[in-house]
């Protein structure tokens, strides 16, 4: 799922899926008895956490692990 971070604006714009996908996550989570539930903040905190530790890309790099 790609988000995109608005430095001129200085926003965060997420897809329309983004909400089905994260109550999707959130009921498998409920499911398997974790009381863990995401919201947007802290699951777009999370992902931004992980890729912040990879190499900065350009659109056209590819991405090789």
């Amino acid at each position: 799922m790609r988000i995109i971070l608005d430095t001129t604006k200085g926003r965060i714009i997420l897809p329309k899926s983004f909400f089905p996908e994260l109550d999707k996550m959130n009921k498998i989570l409920a499911e398997g008895g974790s009381d863990k539930k995401w919201t947007a903040e802290t699951y777009v905190q999370d992902q931004f956490d992980k890729a912040m530790k990879e190499t900065m890309l350009r659109a056209e790099d590819k991405v090789v692990k």
